[in-house]
């Protein structure tokens, strides 16, 4: 459970390699105890994250919001100074009608888009290193298309990925994918620039 900064102000928790981290989970006194929170609540806990958490200097900050187009990145985009966000999609059908709504609602919020990523993309072979279309053909690279957006990434199912997660090391991952998307948000203009 994350503690209070002694001048005010609540302390991110720090991963194993120096990262701060912030969520709702990590201010609950029982982490199996369900969110069960309105949109007013949730809204005013991601504006919380933003001015309460003491971050210190950043040079980038990653907010993982739920699916969808709902209050919290309505909140995002309205409280928060975005310089872009990344749309995170997976390979079935109604992809291109979720990335629709991401896309207009960027639009309408005037918040640049860096690309798109599609997670669980595919399945690699452990013996023949064939790629398995888990869940089907993705159309992702016309749908990206079709809005001007880059695709950054197509993520596999990886096991090797997982383990990470689980252990609490995700930022040890090392990869093309990783990269390629580390650079699309290196490369994305500062607000200050985008003014």
């Amino acid at each position: 459970m994350c503690e209070a900064a002694p001048l005010g102000g609540i302390m991110p928790m720090t991963t194993k390699t120096g990262i701060d981290v912030m969520s709702v989970n990590l201010l609950m006194q029982d982490e199996t105890s369900p969110v069960v929170w309105r949109g007013p609540v949730i809204s005013g806990t991601v504006q919380q994250f933003w001015t309460d958490v003491v971050w210190g200097d950043v040079d980038c900050m990653v907010v993982d919001c739920p699916p969808g187009t709902g209050d919290v990145p309505l909140t995002l985009f309205q409280s928060l100074p975005l310089d872009g966000i990344i749309i995170v999609t997976s390979p079935q059908d109604l992809v291109s009608m979720i990335v629709a709504k991401a896309v207009n609602m960027a639009k309408l919020m005037n918040i640049p888009i860096v690309g798109i990523v599609e997670n669980m993309s595919y399945l690699k072979c452990p013996d023949c290193g064939k790629e398995i279309k888990v869940f089907g053909e993705s159309n992702i690279d016309a749908v990206a298309a079709e809005y001007g957006i880059p695709v950054l990434a197509k993520l596999p199912i990886d096991p090797k990925f997982a383990a990470l997660c689980d252990a609490g090391t995700i930022e040890l991952c090392e990869n093309d994918v990783a990269k390629a998307i580390a650079d699309a948000i290196e490369a994305q203009p500062m607000r200050a620039e985008l003014a």
